[in-house]
Order: C-alpha cells, then sequence, then structure tokens
C-alpha cells in the first residue's frame, strides 16, 4: 500500500510519516486559503484559529486522515506471514471488485485504466465513514467466520480464490454497497466527498517527495462501476430486484437504482 521503506526508517514508521506530512499538507492548504482570504496577510490569531478547527475532534479530514493511516498500518501489519483468517479479510473483500484496476507491481499507475494502490486506505476509511464504525467492524466479523469456514471446509488448507467463489463474499459486499449506495441522496456532492476524503487521506510517499496519483472524476467511475457491477445485474432482472428488495426493502433498492443510474449515466 505504501512506497519501499526509506533508509532512515522501517516500514512501519515510514506509514506513520507519511501520514504525518500528508496532515501538514493539508493543515498548510488551510492556511494559504485564509492568507488569500485576507489579502495575503496570516496573523498569528488566524493560525491559531486555523489550528484549533483542523484540530477539532469532528473534522472529517482529521477522521479521514486519522482511519486511512490506521488501516495502512494494519495491511501491513496483516501482510506479515500469519494466520491467514487474521489478515484483514473484510478489507480485502472490499478492495477485490476493483482489484484488476490495480497495477501488479509496484505502487504507481499502471497506465491505461489503473488507479494508484495509494487510494486504498482513504478509499477504506471512506466506506467506514459512510456506513459507520459499528458496521464496519459487524462485517469485519463476518468476513472473519467466512475464512474460518473455508479454511476448516479445506482441512486447514486455505487459499484466497477459494474465499472470493463462496457466494458469501458477495452477499457480504453488495450488503455493504448497499448502505454506501443509501448516502448517495446528492450524487454529485457525495461523489466530490468521496474523492476529497480520499485525496486528503492519501499520503506522501514515505520519503517526503512527490505524490501520487489523485482520485478523480474517472477514477471514481472506474472503482464504483466495479464494485457495484453485480449489484447493476441484478437490478437488471426480475428475480434479482426481487431478492433485493426481499432482503433491503423497496426504498433502499430504489434509492441503489437511482444510485447506479447516476454511475452509468455519469453523474
Amino acid at each position: 500500500m505504501t512506497d519501499r521503506p526509506t533508509t532512515e526508517l522501517d516500514p512501519g514508521p515510514a506509514i506513520i510519516r507519511a501520514y504525518l506530512y500528508r496532515a501538514l499538507a493539508v493543515f498548510m492548504r488551510e492556511l494559504r486559503t485564509r492568507a488569500d482570504a485576507g489579502g495575503g496577510r496570516l496573523g498569528e490569531a488566524d493560525i491559531e484559529e486555523a489550528a484549533r478547527a483542523f484540530k477539532q475532534p469532528d473534522s472529517p479530514t482529521l477522521a479521514a486522515i486519522c482511519r486511512a493511516a490506521w488501516k495502512d498500518c494494519g495491511l501491513l501489519y496483516d501482510a506479515e506471514d500469519r494466520g491467514e483468517d487474521r489478515k484483514a479479510s473484510f478489507e480485502r473483500l472490499l478492495v477485490w471488485p476493483f482489484a484488476h484496476l490495480l497495477p501488479r507491481s509496484g505502487n504507481g499507475n499502471a497506465g491505461g485504466q489503473s488507479i494508484s494502490r495509494h487510494v486504498i486506505p482513504g478509499y477504506l476509511a471512506a466506506i467506514e465513514d459512510l456506513i459507520g464504525p459499528l458496521l464496519f467492524g459487524r462485517h469485519q466479523e463476518r468476513c472473519r467466520e467466512l475464512v474460518r469456514s473455508t479454511r476448516s471446509a479445506r482441512g486447514g488448507a486455505f487459499h484466497w480464490d477459494d474465499v472470493y467463489a463462496d457466494p458469501t463474499s458477495q452477499l457480504i459486499v453488495d450488503d455493504v454497497l448497499v448502505l454506501v449506495a443509501q448516502e448517495f441522496a446528492d450524487f454529485d456532492e457525495q461523489r466530490d466527498w468521496f474523492i476529497g476524503l480520499v485525496n486528503d487521506a492519501m499520503p506522501a510517499p514515505t520519503n517526503g517527495s512527490g505524490h501520487a496519483a489523485a482520485l478523480d472524476d474517472e477514477g471514481f467511475a472506474l472503482i464504483m462501476n466495479a464494485l457495484f457491477a453485480h449489484l447493476a445485474q441484478d437490478l437488471r432482472s426480475k428475480a434479482g430486484r426481487a431478492r433485493l428488495v426481499e432482503r433491503h426493502g423497496e426504498p433502499a433498492v430504489e434509492r441503489l437504482r437511482a444510485f447506479i443510474g447516476n454511475l452509468e449515466s455519469g453523474g
């Protein structure tokens, strides 16, 4: 998820430093905005007010940076050779539908229709923000149980492809996406919020130089179309739509239909 570690820091501390750099960059952007509004002048009181605003507990930007940093550290930790059923199973499922858009190696874009791997922690933080930490945690446990049952069914042998092939995986992802779609009553506004949050939470490389490719409208569309492809297919069939209504209710399915319609029409 991150650049190669520099010579002076191991990977974990390098991740923390990268997000500290990101927080500083966002704070500096706020200072520049305040300076521009004040005719190019920025007093001590302006700086103190900007700092107070940035440190507010309900600051969505700071929350996104903190959540993304936590998830990036967790992904690094879970990449160690430990029990597979403990390796960020829910996070893997949430990335699985658009994994083909990610570069196969390295951390940049691979050219063509690809997404920087640096968006993943911010993307996961945005999903958690949309559905709430409580539901996020419940779905994490559903995934852990799925991995445990897969391992048990295979007599201890394990491969992630077996998890992805289990229909429960798609069901878990779809349940989350239906919840996400409910939050997009104003599609354009929420799309801009989502993109902004992901980019605000995207760290600079761990050596502090340069930036990964930011998420834009096209990248958002690529990710969301891949995520919602299965639900869009269900909505196109009478039986599929009926199953969705039975599971989620008519209002939720109508909001889902509107969300996918906005995706397909480009907003």
